[in-house]
């Protein structure tokens, strides 16, 4: 009995429909994963909000600076780098992470709850630390490099729109293996007013942990965009929509 194959045209035309289907899941597929990542990253950032009541709670409400200067290095919020580590150069620096303010509350929890899913999906970066190490900017205005300001100091009426945490990232132009003309993304730690250190990386959106504690996708400024590197979506958020610095008042 002779059995009868496929013939060239009726092949061409499967294939055909194969590709059109293709196109047609690839980009739902990924939207889909870019919805998860999105989820995911603004779990990440209630955590990081319940850490940081836990941490207010303890310390009369007042917000832990950037950084502090201690025996042998210096103390970020997010850990501790020693001297040496400055010296080993960028992709080489080390910190340990047990020893940053929010770590006593954030130790049962993984380490990439510190790090958004979706910061590494992107082409171009530039590591700073050996591994992963902090994708959320603490804003600069509660948090800076000589002390913290008091939450109370937030008026209640503000506290829906003013920053707590964002995606954070910055470009970089002037540590190897980045240059002027070689610009790469790398983390960052903090956010501040009209600054280009908000990563819209959440299809052009950047996930906000607010003062009352819920988390936004927020649209970036227009034109806020890096221009030496626009496709990484790195600008700063609307003062329409956010406040950076409290109002102090009840």
């Amino acid at each position: 009995m002779r059995v009868r194959g496929f013939t060239l045209v009726e092949l061409l035309a499967v294939i055909a429909i194969v590709g059109i289907l293709t196109a047609l899941l690839v980009p739902a597929v990924m939207a889909a994963l870019g919805v998860a990542d999105q989820t995911a990253c603004a779990s990440n950032l209630h955590q990081l909000g319940l850490a940081t009541q836990l941490y207010l709670k303890d310390n009369r409400g007042l917000f832990f600076p950037l950084r502090t200067s201690e025996t042998g290095g210096v103390l970020w919020y997010y850990g501790f780098e020693t001297t040496a580590s400055f010296t080993a150069g960028e992709g080489n620096r080390t910190f340990d992470r047990t020893r940053g303010r929010l770590y006593p509350y954030l130790q049962s929890a993984d380490a990439t709850v510190e790090v958004c899913p979706a910061f590494y999906t992107a082409g171009g970066y530039k590591p700073k630390y050996k591994g992963q190490w902090w994708t959320y900017g603490i804003n600069y205005e509660l948090s800076n490099f000589s002390c913290g300001r008091y939450y109370e100091e937030i008026r209640p009426g503000d506290l829906t729109r003013t920053v707590i945490f964002a995606d954070a990232a910055q470009v970089n132009t002037w540590q190897t293996p980045a240059s002027p003309s070689h610009p790469l993304v790398e983390e960052w730690f903090y956010v501040q007013p009209g600054a280009r250190m908000v990563h819209f990386r959440h299809r052009e959106k950047a996930n906000v942990l607010m003062a009352d504690w819920h988390v936004e996708a927020c649209e970036p400024a227009p034109g806020s965009y890096n221009p030496l590197l626009k496709s990484a979506c790195i600008g700063y958020l609307d003062s329409k929509q956010v406040l950076f610095t409290p109002r102090v008042g009840k």
